[in-house]
């Protein structure tokens, strides 16, 4: 709530206070789905097709991200927490009729990333209950405030067809403009797209037109126009082009070929297009030896950039996506607030069969893992009660631990040992001087009086 002049006013709404204009002046927000290259403007989604590294990167997240199990949660006291297998669980593994659940966060990620936001739509039955969630194109979405001051999401160019915003799921990346519409990671890639599109075309042109750009044609004299239309005709029919490469040149009147190409290194066109991949991998925060770039990965670090994929750059993604579904779907099913969603990462940072073994292994030998527990791990079936069991090495003993004076108890602490009538004491508890006179009277043939 907000006081004006001592009256209280209600705040306005998705924070258009957050805006960096004021939304009062304008009350619909429209998303970017394209920008301009050199002569020509590219849609985002021609991009996502035409650039590689663009599609290569936006295609691993979406991979990385539709890979991992969508988990519904729920607090259990003291238990922790356990799966909670109702409706929503349902609804996120078969979202409708035509997509799985795969297909729906592959859908989601793919968009989120090319466009900066995505929207899924709640389908509702009489009963108010959500059924089915469908995606809407962000391309396809206007924001808007209607006439009541409450936010809606219209279908481009109909007027007839707009949603409640209870009705949208929203997943949208940080605009500094307005908290309505994400903005894509494409934005920021603006010169470099460009760059990267002119050298290919700028290529491509050089193999289509072969000798116009790269040979010269001197003749002694003055000719003619009409010599000058026929001799380039004639080497624009037999030596331009892919397929002519290599012809032999056979020149008339004197005439002297120059060739005058660039080479690919005064150009700086392969250093410019290793840049170009390395920028759009930076935009996405992707480590490049996650897309197969190898120019700077070594025996010793590969590994490590391996494992920042989901540690660095998959752990911030995925806290946002269950933040969404968290406050904007989880509540048409439970409104007690104790369950959450999770994406569940276990599967990608369990680490190669080798290392699990040595760490599961220990794990069991120190008692903080029973064999039951490490068995699905390796994808193995329960062994029985038997298995149920923890284990501790029985060798450990606590440091100033004295055999002859204590004993070990089950839970850790040190009791007296009671004292013993036998007069005789075993030699594995007499100090190490008695054990040593022990031993020289054996060695002497007089082992407790007899030979």
């Amino acid at each position: 709530m907000l006081l004006s002049n001592g009256t209280v006013i209600s705040t306005p709404q998705q924070g258009d206070l957050g805006d960096s204009t004021s939304s009062f002046t304008s009350g619909t927000y429209y998303g970017a789905g394209d920008i301009p290259l050199i002569g020509s403007w590219a849609a985002y989604s021609e991009i996502y097709k035409a650039q590689l590294w663009v599609g290569v990167v936006i295609r691993k997240l979406a991979m990385a991200t539709a890979r991992n199990p969508f988990e519904i949660k729920k607090w259990a006291g003291d238990a922790g927490q356990e799966d909670e297998n109702g409706d929503l669980a349902e609804l996120m593994r078969r979202p409708n009729e035509r997509l799985s659940g795969f297909d729906l966060w592959l859908w989601t990620s793919s968009t989120y990333d090319l466009y900066g936001e995505a929207f899924w739509l709640k389908l509702r039955d009489r009963n108010d209950r959500v059924r089915e969630l469908h995606p809407i194109h962000p391309t396809n979405v206007v924001v808007r405030r209607n006439d009541k001051g409450e936010t809606v999401f219209a279908y481009r160019g109909r007027t007839d067809i707009e949603w409640p915003e209870r009705d949208v799921v929203v997943f949208k990346n940080y605009n500094p403009e307005n908290l309505r519409r994400g903005l894509s990671n494409l934005e920021g890639l603006r010169m470099t797209l460009l760059n990267e599109d002119a050298s290919r075309r700028a290529t491509a042109s050089w193999w289509n037109r072969g000798a116009r750009p790269s040979l010269v044609v001197k003749h002694p004299k003055t000719i003619s126009d009409g010599a000058l239309n026929r001799l380039a005709g004639q080497i624009d029919r037999q030596y331009s082009g892919t397929d002519n490469a290599g012809r032999p040149l056979i020149l008339e009147e004197a005439m002297e070929a120059t060739v005058v190409q660039l080479s690919a290194e005064e150009m700086q066109y392969i250093e410019s297009r290793k840049l170009n991949r390395e920028e759009v991998c930076g935009a996405y925060d992707v480590p490049p030896p996650v897309v197969h770039i190898l120019d700077k990965a070594t025996f010793s670090n590969i590994t490590e950039q391996l494992r920042s994929m989901y540690r660095d750059t998959m752990a911030p993604r995925f806290e946002l996506f269950e933040s969404v579904v968290d406050h904007q779907l989880v509540p048409d099913f439970y409104g007690d607030g104790g369950v959450f969603t999770k994406f569940n990462m276990d599967e990608v940072l369990r680490g190669d069969f080798e290392t699990r073994a040595t760490a599961v292994g220990s794990l069991i030998e120190r008692g903080v893992m029973t064999p039951a527990e490490a068995r699905p791990l390796f994808n193995l079936p329960p062994a029985g009660e038997e298995a149920n069991v923890l284990y501790a090495n029985a060798a450990l003993i606590p440091l100033g631990y004295n055999p002859r004076a204590h004993q070990v108890a089950t839970d850790g602490t040190l009791i007296p040992r009671p004292v013993s009538d036998n007069k005789s004491t075993p030699i594995f508890e007499m100090t190490y001087e008695d054990q040593l006179a022990e031993i020289e009277r054996w060695r002497q043939g007089n082992w407790n009086g007899e030979r």
